[in-house]
């Protein structure tokens, strides 16, 4: 039977916006610089104290409203001694500057650059040229177009990109949000995203190290990590497998439903969202050679090269590519990840664009991380065997992911944006597949699928909007116009046979050939919507007040792949509103409440399950969330209380001979989380935070488990982080996390429940310069202790089971 292709409607869209926003670009002249003294004369009141550098600039960037343009390694390292009085923009930022023996320079009247050192002509830059660099703060929210800059430590990010709404300053977002940097991963060692989501107490693993998949919960409820945004556009990132973020400049997670600000996710997940922002060269030059070797023979190689081409370095290109080779932690398993990205963009006075695009493959051989549920009946969980456990001896697959994201950004009038954006991707899946360790006995006694799972994705993402402002009487207006589309075509087909086994001494498998021919056509997915939303400004910025509406459209078919034929579909459609409200009684205290919801589509459930191909109608999660964020020298305290209510699916394990996935009943998770990030003293940083959550099951089957805890959702997690920069040694380094997770139920009736764990990791940092480059060089132990353990559950009773102690050691060179 022929697969038919509807081709990528997204991509012609897009494209045809590109073009238009780059013919409309080469029409129009760049500005020129003015004579910036002129405009920046008038005198206001500054009230900055001293602190780092980076951060005195953002303050900076806010009193002016000025554009600000930095290299975030070029203030690195430098403190600020503040500045405090009445006086122009340009005096303001001298003081800011003074003995740091860093310039600046003005582009035109509203952009200034920081440069390395004070240029001794400023006057003789080309004409009409504009010197554009790595980052950008604005007093009126962040640039649109760079990542906003590094906070204090360097760890985390003064703000991240919320959708629709743009970059957003911490302080002035009415939501719980964290954008961990480049930095934080090198520094760190880490290898894919769950590993970068271990600094965040309001996120656990739901599935272990080197598996399928990687899942985690956020605020109690399942998120798959192929849900991740890449550059703001979801459906381009890796179904399964892991997800590496060599390429990846930031990792933004942004915790509860937030169908307002992007959209639906693929698959309709409404904990909380991921945005991964992909490199791009930065004003300095840039050429690292990473190289590593991991627990127990894994090596690693990474390079990292950057440059900016042209007369005004309007021209960057950003390379990445790395290969982990070996074996892991897991007995008998290895792993060939290859990673290549590049990033070209270009940056204009008025026009900006850009073209990312990546492919990652991951090879495993020998085996698998596995899963495991409890049989019924049982009343205990089975202690955790060792993390270097196989179950699935023999195991082999390949998940290959291709994908592109193409965005032009056009100012087509002061304090108007016209942007677009267009992804695609391309996924495939052969090989064989660990499932669940079913019904899992006390003694260890268990049953495992091996699965023979060839599965292909084809997708296509595309945004066109515009940003704008404008005033009406006394409040400022910050609009954006949004409308998105998302398309989604599946194949798969599954061969399947179990095999017993024991997790404490597990037995050998079967496997035979692979299938012949490719996965036939399973469902397609459509997804479009428009959006409008509008932030006043109220009370010189004291009062932000955001009110945003988003109608969203969701179309999809499962198709019978005996005959091609659409087996069923639906077609229907939602408004999704929000409110979000932020008060500043000072620049360093905000508090802030949310209303948003979240619409997932209807499930076309799956060939895992007895009920394949039934569709589940769309539905709504509503949060309601207050908190506050109160900053004190480059040290920022969020506490967050908020109420989540989702309706919720469950699996019926009694049905034969494969469970049934059920539309039944509803689960409120309410909770509080404290989060801190940045410097307690100049050479002290904190990451991290406490969550609680209470999860009910508040509606279910005959109200037979109505006020039961939700499996997963551990109550308490605690995340705390510690980097110190030793007085004895330059360049030394010591830092250490700890990680504990309370215990938590694994099903419904909350008959069975994994233990309480607690993880230390302890790392160490030399940084120096040795023939003119700087040189690092990393070492660290994941789980110090080598605890065994059960790191946590789904919600389909499904257990993980936790990393054994691994070590890392790595070493890079700048040349």
């Amino acid at each position: 039977m022929e697969r038919t292709r509807k081709g990528l409607p997204g991509f012609r869209l897009g494209i045809a916006t590109a073009m238009l926003l780059a013919s409309t670009a080469l029409a129009m002249p760049l500005t020129a610089p003015a004579a910036a003294a002129q405009e920046t004369a008038g005198t206001g009141s500054f009230a900055i104290p001293a602190q780092p550098l980076s951060a005195a600039l953002v303050r900076f960037g806010q009193a002016s409203g000025l554009q600000i343009f930095f290299d975030e390694r070029v203030v690195a390292g430098h403190r600020s001694p503040g500045v405090s009085g009445s006086m122009t923009a340009e005096a303001a930022l001298a003081r800011l500057l003074a003995g740091t023996g860093l310039g600046y320079r003005f582009n035109n009247p509203r952009t200034v650059s920081i440069l390395a050192q004070t240029p001794a002509a400023p006057a003789a830059a080309e004409p009409g040229s504009i010197l554009l660099d790595t980052v950008v703060i604005q007093g009126e929210g962040m640039g649109s177009w760079d990542v906003p800059p590094a906070y204090a430590g360097g760890q985390v990010a003064s703000g991240g990109a919320l959708g629709i709404l743009g970059n957003t300053g911490v302080m002035d977002t009415p939501f719980n949000q964290t954008s961990y940097t480049s930095k934080l991963i090198q520094d760190q060692q880490a290898a894919t995203v769950a590993d970068v989501l271990d600094n965040e107490p309001s996120v656990r693993r739901a599935t272990p190290a080197y598996g399928s998949a990687e899942n985690v919960k956020i605020r109690g409820f399942d998120m798959n990590v192929g849900e991740a945004a890449i550059n703001g556009l979801y459906g381009l990132a890796p179904l399964s497998g892991s997800l590496p973020v060599e390429f990846v400049e930031r990792v933004e997670v942004l915790k509860g439903p937030n169908a307002l600000l992007s959209g639906i996710t693929p698959s309709g997940q409404v904990g909380g969202g991921i945005n991964l922002v992909m490199k791009r060269a930065g004003d300095e030059p840039l050429a690292r050679l990473t190289m590593g070797l991991d627990s127990d023979s894994s090596l690693r190689a990474h390079v990292d090269v950057g440059r900016r081409f042209g007369a005004q370095r309007q021209w960057g290109l950003r390379v990445n590519g790395s290969y982990r080779s070996g074996e892991t932690f897991i007995d008998g398993q290895s792993r060939k990840v290859p990673v290549g990205a590049v990033g070209l963009d270009y940056r204009g006075g008025r026009f900006r664009a850009s073209l990312d695009a990546y492919h990652l493959q991951e090879k495993t051989e020998g085996g698998i991380a596995f899963y495991a549920s409890p049989a019924a009946g049982l009343t205990e969980m089975p202690a955790a065997p060792s993390g270097n456990t196989n179950i699935y001896p023999g195991i082999r697959s390949d998940y290959t992911t291709q994908g592109a994201v193409l965005q032009a950004e056009l100012d087509i009038a002061d304090g108007v944006t016209a942007y677009s954006r267009l992804g695609v991707q391309r996924f495939r899946q052969s090989g064989f597949f660990g499932g669940i360790a079913i019904a899992l006995a006390q003694n260890g006694d268990t049953a495992v699928n091996v699965t023979d799972w060839p599965y292909e994705s084809d997708g296509s993402s595309a945004e066109v909007g515009v940003r704008g402002a404008f005033s009406t009487g006394g409040v400022e207006h910050r609009f954006a116009v949004s409308a998105v589309r998302q398309n989604r075509e599946l194949a798969s087909s599954v061969t399947f046979a179990r095999n017993p086994t024991n997790i404490y001494d597990p037995l050998p498998i079967t496997l035979w050939p692979d299938p012949a021919g490719a996965p036939l056509k399973t469902a397609e997915s459509t997804m479009t919507s428009l959006a409008f939303v509008d932030t006043m400004s109220l009370f010189d910025d004291r009062a932000l007040l955001t009110l945003g509406i988003r109608h969203q459209k969701v179309r999809s078919d499962s198709y019978d792949t005996a005959t091609g034929l659409v087996a069923s579909s639906y077609d229907s459609s939602a408004w999704t509103p929000m409110v979000g409200l932020v008060v500043k009684p000072s620049e360093h205290l905000s508090f802030y409440g949310n209303y948003i919801e979240g619409l997932s589509p209807g499930t076309i459930v799956d060939a895992a399950y007895q009920n394949a191909g039934q569709v589940f109608a769309p539905y709504k999660t509503r949060q309601v969330e207050i908190g506050a964020k109160l900053e004190t020298g480059g040290f920022i305290n969020t506490v967050s209380l908020f109420q989540v209510e989702k309706p919720g699916t469950l699996v019926d394990y009694a049905t034969a001979p494969l469970p049934t996935l059920r539309e039944n009943g509803e689960q409120r998770n309410r909770g509080i989380e404290w989060a801190i990030m940045g410097e307690i003293a100049p050479e002290l940083r904190a990451l991290g935070g406490v969550s609680y959550t209470q999860a009910r099951l508040t509606r279910t089957q005959d109200g037979a488990h109505d006020g039961n805890h939700a499996p997963g959702a551990a109550p308490l997690a605690v995340n705390l982080g510690l980097e110190w920069d030793t007085p004895w040694v330059q360049g030394l380094t010591l830092s250490g996390r700890l990680i504990h997770t309370s215990s938590q139920y694994v099903d419904n009736a909350n008959a069975i429940r994994i233990p309480d764990w607690t993880r230390v990791d302890l790392g160490m940092r030399y940084e120096t310069v040795l023939g003119g480059r700087k040189v690092s060089v990393n070492g660290g132990v994941k789980n110090l202790f080598d605890q065994s353990y059960w790191a946590g559950a789904n919600a389909s009773n499904v257990v993980a089971l936790g990393a054994p102690r691994t070590f890392q050691l790595s070493a890079s060179v700048d040349f």
